[in-house]
Parts: structure tokens; C-alpha cells; sequence
């Protein structure tokens, strides 16, 4: 939103302070007057303001309200880096990564992932838990890939809540707990994370870390296809043998969001129309079936069912 415009210098007592600062240029920004939040966001990075110099890099990176240019996004980045601010350095580290700056590569990445790392930024410890597991920029080591991916999960960092889990799945860096790995993919599951959503579902289907439950397979497996993993799909149809199968028994039933009238409808069912049932209780059923070649879930009035 559109802040104070820059008010200049005032002198008091023979010295000069300057009204440019980082969250004026922000104010600017969001009210997209990018050439005045160019000016706000100079004036404090000169003067030596971490953050300014890093959104100046930004600015300079995306061509907002000033000429386009990699060398002057590289080198507020530098600066604002050397003034510790993590998000440049997280920044610098990916422009090394992708090779975009000349002369540098994956392994200098590492220095500055490590020095955010180390101060707590859970992208850093992600990112080099990922190089350390595939040795990118670094040796390989399983160990450290570990221990990196835990200090992100710690930051609540959802990729790495499932990288761990497959850590521990698999036994590589870790040791092997199957009951470790299943409270892993559960948080980043319920976070969203497709992946974990699908490796969640492969711990009911197989009964590690946890009872097996194909109703929980097939829902988790779901849930993964909808946010977009492919490979869930498949895995449904290992799970929907060991389910109770049934059928639409009214000319067009309401499938609902939730157990209750009070939940929105998702869609209609035609008497006939075959569903899994994955659990339910007090007259409502979850129900899993196929509409249009993608996987649904939803809940059904369990007398409308037979």
C-alpha cells in the first residue's frame, strides 16, 4: 500500500538523517509504484540497511521500476548477504545454484546455504539436506542430509517433514522406524504436501508404522491425486479390492462435503452408480468412486446406499 512519500534530510545538530526507509519502499511496492519504492529502498541500502538492499536486489532481478539488470541484482544480493540478512543469502545461493552468475556453481552455494542455515532459515536446511542426500555441490552423505532435513522439519518445513520420513522409511542416515517415518508423512500430509499425502497412503496399504487400513489408503491416495500426484492414482486401485463395495440406491443422491445436510454438495450420483465405502457412522458414509477418470471422496446418506 502506498506509504509517505520520501520527505528528504533533516539537519539536526549538524547531522543528517535520511526519512528513506525499508518500509516506506514496501508501502510503495504494494501500491505498485515500484520507481518510488526503487528510490525509498536506495537511499536505505546505501546507507548500509540490510533488508533495502536485498528487496533493491529483487527490484533490479525482476526489472520493477528500474532497468533490468543481473549485475546489480548480484550485487545487492552480495552486500546484502555480507550483512546477514538470509533471505539474500538464501537468494545468492540460488543464483549460484542455476549457474547464472559466471564463474560460480553448486559448490559455492554451500557456503552461504550453511551460513543461513545455521542461523535458522528452514529453506537453507532444506535445500542442502537435498544436496547432501544426491552429493550436489558437497559429498554425499546420508547422515548430514538427515540432520539438515530434521532442523528444517524442526521449522516446520513441510518437503522436509517428508524427506525425513523417507529417510526413516528406508532406513538411509537414520535408523529405520517405521513409526518415526508414518508421524512424518502424517504432519506434512495434513500440511498439504501431496507427496507425503501419497507416502502416507503406502503406510496404510503395507502396514508400517501403523495398522493396515486400506480405507485410509484409498483416502490419502486421494487426497495425493487431487493436490496433483500422479502416481496416487495408481496406487488406488491396489487398495480398492480389500474395500466394501456398493451402490446408489436413489434416482439422484446428493454426495456431500461432509457428514450432514448442512455440508455443500460436490456433486450427484445416478441410481446404479458403484462406491467404495471407506468408513462413516450416525446414518453418513464416506465414499470413494471415480468421476470423469479422477478420484472423489465424499459423503453420502448411508440409506441411500445398498
Amino acid at each position: 500500500m502506498r506509504a509517505k512519500i520520501w520527505l528528504g534530510v533533516v539537519l539536526l545538530s549538524g547531522s543528517t538523517l535520511v526519512y528513506a526507509d525499508y518500509d516506506a519502499g514496501l508501502a510503495e511496492f504494494r501500491q505498485r509504484n515500484f520507481a518510488s519504492a526503487v528510490h525509498e529502498w536506495r537511499e536505505a541500502a546505501e546507507q548500509g540497511e540490510g533488508r533495502s538492499q536485498f528487496a533493491l536486489g529483487q527490484m533490479f532481478e525482476n526489472g520493477a521500476g528500474v532497468k533490468k539488470s543481473l549485475d546489480e541484482a548480484y550485487k545487492w544480493y552480495r552486500i546484502s548477504a555480507d550483512n546477514d540478512v538470509l533471505d539474500a543469502q538464501v537468494r545468492l545461493a540460488e543464483l549460484y545454484l542455476s549457474e547464472r552468475v559466471d564463474g560460480r556453481g553448486p559448490a559455492d552455494a554451500v557456503e552461504w546455504l550453511e551460513r543461513a542455515a545455521q542461523s535458522g532459515h528452514g529453506g537453507a536446511q532444506f535445500q542442502l539436506g537435498l544436496m547432501y542426500l544426491e552429493g550436489f555441490g558437497v559429498e554425499e552423505d546420508a547422515v548430514a542430509a538427515a540432520r539438515w532435513f530434521e532442523q528444517a522439519a524442526d521449522q516446520d518445513h513441510v518437503q522436509a517433514k517428508n524427506n525425513l520420513g523417507s529417510l526413516y522409511e528406508n532406513g538411509l542416515g537414520v535408523e529405520q522406524d517405521y513409526s518415526r517415518a508414518f508421524e512424518l508423512f502424517s504432519q506434512a500430509a495434513r500440511q498439504g504436501d501431496a507427496m507425503a499425502q501419497n507416502n502416507l497412503g503406502a503406510m496404510y496399504a503395507r502396514g508400517r508404522g501403523v495398522e493396515r487400513n486400506h480405507a485410509w489408503a484409498v483416502f490419502w491416495f486421494a487426497m495425493a491425486s487431487r493436490s496433483g500426484n500422479d502416481v496416487s492414482k495408481g496406487n488406488i486401485a491396489s487398495s480398492l479390492p480389500h474395500l466394501e463395495k456398493r451402490q446408489i440406491a436413489g434416482s439422484r443422491v446428493n454426495i456431500r462435503s461432509g457428514a450432514g445436510t448442512q455440508n455443500s454438495r460436490i456433486t450427484q450420483l445416478k441410481l446404479g452408480k458403484e462406491v467404495y465405502v471407506l468408513g462413516g457412522g450416525e446414518g453418513w458414509s464416506q465414499v470413494y468412486f471415480d468421476e470423469d477418470g479422477e478420484p472423489v471422496l465424499g459423503w453420502v446418506a448411508t440409506k441411500l446406499i445398498e
